[in-house]
């Protein structure tokens, strides 16, 4: 039987450069419009900065047959929201919806505080209104956001690998004649 090599902070990070390099491969082919492709990257990432964990694959199916986009992109740029991210999004998403709620003058229990130290499911279940509705009202705002910013960056990517793909192939067939 193979023995099983120990991991490395080294090899975590081979691993997680390999992943985000692979998926970003897999954007960049897809061979569909790049507004589409970058349409369906946004929906993937707005969708990711709300707290409907589970659901996020079904929302943006529905947001890309609603609206537009490329569903695969949607499904990969979802992948932005995981355990590593969802607590600094729902953080964000909590103090800037506490604050909104502030200034809108919304009444709320501020004994529950959300701090990255004691997120927990026994917190979240616990305090389920306290924490998600201002985790509702940040995500309102960061959420299209992350979404406009992610739908421009897919979409220059898309569009500079593709120009950068056209004119390597034009070099090849200069240089081995049109085979």
């Amino acid at each position: 039987m193979a023995e099983l090599k120990p991991t490395t902070p080294e090899r975590k990070k081979r691993v997680l450069k390999h992943f985000f390099r692979y998926h970003l491969i897999r954007l960049h082919r897809l061979a569909e419009d790049p507004g589409a492709i970058a349409l369906g990257s946004a929906w993937g990432i707005f969708v990711s900065f709300t707290p409907f964990l589970g659901f996020h694959l079904i929302l943006c199916t529905i947001m890309c047959i609603v609206f537009g986009g490329s569903k695969l992109a949607s499904w990969i740029s979802s992948l932005i929201g995981n355990p590593a991210t969802f607590p600094v999004f729902f953080w964000a998403d909590y103090t800037l919806g506490g604050w909104i709620m502030e200034l809108l003058g919304i009444t709320r229990d501020t004994s529950t505080k959300l701090s990255l130290e004691g997120l927990s499911l026994d917190a979240l279940a616990n305090d389920m209104s306290n924490i998600i509705v201002p985790i509702l009202f940040g995500a309102v705002i960061l959420a299209p956001l992350a979404a406009v910013i992610g739908y421009w960056a897919t979409y220059k990517f898309v569009e500079l690998t593709r120009h950068r793909r056209m004119k390597r192939m034009k070099l090849a067939r200069q240089k081995y004649g049109k085979a």
